[in-house]
């Protein structure tokens, strides 16, 4: 048996906190002595106490995990599922978060550079035609798009290998809404394809086609995290709104470092990104 002092620290709980939930009844002591007072508690003890940590964790108050775990028997694989579920609500709940503070960094960064020169480097440039693999989809909300971009040039890469059509591995994602949207942002991912003639197979949700040719694109080249990417997405627009360029085709999004995920779904990161922007000449 462990005093409770040894037991805090092998079950990393607090003294303060044991004591609480034995005055609950959440975690009574195995024995407490009659004549000192001391708790002492058992090995055995351990997955109740576990359990009763990871139900905190879920946002369950101590008198709901009391009674659930004094009246229901609770297993291991009912508490993995509802551990699962809200690792699955916080891992959403963080994405927005993170989509927020990069939405007001990249807006911190457009009011540091309002007196400044373009942090990035920008050129106007005719863009070429290429034959490219893609897949279309609608996001339904921006916090979301990683977790979409992956699925969906998994899916593409994987049809593609099992068809035997040899690629380039650039990656082009590419933004078709005319208008900025928090929701239901309409993408298409592509890769380009390593021949010039389009194969003359089907497949379920790929579309073979040419990469449509732009006589003058504003593009910008960026170096970092994905996360930044929003500001770099608001100065190109601004310096097209700035020297009075008409947009005519969709914002297109080239990873000049190669695929943007790995076998695992991590960001491969500094990431080399093209920004391509089609324009036309102010009238």
């Amino acid at each position: 048996m462990f005093k409770i002092g040894e037991f805090s620290r092998l079950a990393q709980v607090s003294v303060r906190m044991l004591r609480h939930y034995d005055k609950l009844g959440l975690l009574i002591p195995s024995q407490v002595d009659q004549w000192t007072g001391y708790r002492y508690y058992t090995v055995e003890q351990l997955p109740r106490l576990h359990r009763i940590v990871a139900l905190n964790g879920l946002g369950l108050s101590l008198q709901q995990i009391s009674e659930l775990l004094n009246h229901d028997d609770l297993s291991a694989d009912q508490l993995r599922g509802m551990l699962r579920l809200q690792e699955a609500r916080l891992t959403a709940d963080l994405a927005k978060k993170q989509a927020q503070l990069a939405e007001v960094s990249a807006r911190l960064a457009q009011i540091d550079h309002e007196q400044q020169p373009w942090p990035y480097a920008m050129m106007l440039k005719s863009t070429k035609a290429q034959p490219i693999a893609s897949i279309q989809a609608v996001v339904p909300s921006i916090d979301q798009m990683g977790y979409y971009c992956h699925q969906l040039y998994t899916a593409l890469y994987q049809e593609l290998h099992m068809q035997r059509i040899p690629i380039l591995e650039q990656e082009i994602t590419t933004y078709h809404n005319q208008e900025f949207a928090e929701t239901n942002v309409s993408i298409e991912v592509a890769v380009t394809l390593a021949e010039d003639k389009l194969p003359q197979i089907s497949a379920s949700n790929i579309t073979f086609q040419t990469l449509p040719s732009f006589e003058l694109a504003a593009t910008l080249a960026f170096e970092g995290s994905f996360r930044e990417i929003h500001a770099a997405v608001l100065a190109l627009l601004g310096w097209v709104g700035l020297h009075n360029y008409q947009i005519i085709g969709p914002l297109r999004e080239f990873h000049r470092s190669g695929p943007a995920h790995d076998s695992e779904g991590g960001i491969r990161e500094p990431a080399i990104i093209e920004l391509q922007l089609p324009i036309a000449q102010p009238t």
